[in-house]
């Protein structure tokens, strides 16, 4: 490549980055993840490590939400409300402090529950 191609080729390259700093490009929206109503909420069979926990959720969502909670978290242990946080940090060192080894339920409030798939990665339920 001769001088002359190479100042064309930078040439080129100084106008395409000037095109972008004047028009970058618009990234794409997240696709929009799928979600279920709280109403639609399955119960969880007697048994399971906290389906205790999580059935009493289901049974005080109602009420939660009507109180302005949506979006903080929540610590349940048995059927009992331990406390309601602004953040998931928040709670999670009060589950570390008072139930370091015993299973509870750490779970955002959320009138539109988003669907979780997979094998427990990510999963909006706290076994500790």
């Amino acid at each position: 490549m001769d001088q002359r191609e190479a100042d064309v080729i930078q040439r080129l390259q100084q106008l395409e980055r000037e095109q972008l700093l004047r028009n970058p490009p618009v990234p794409k929206p997240d696709p929009e993840r799928p979600t279920i109503h709280w109403t639609e909420l399955a119960e969880l069979s007697p048994g399971g490590r906290i389906a205790r926990e999580w059935n009493f959720y289901r049974q005080q969502a109602r009420r939660l939400l009507a109180e302005g909670h949506e979006g903080k978290w929540v610590l349940i242990k048995g059927e009992e409300i331990i406390g309601i946080w602004h953040t998931e940090q928040e709670a999670d060192e009060v589950r570390l402090q008072r139930f370091p080894t015993q299973d509870v339920l750490l779970k955002q409030i959320c009138e539109w529950e988003p669907i979780i798939r997979g094998g427990g990665y990510g999963n909006p339920l706290w076994v500790g």
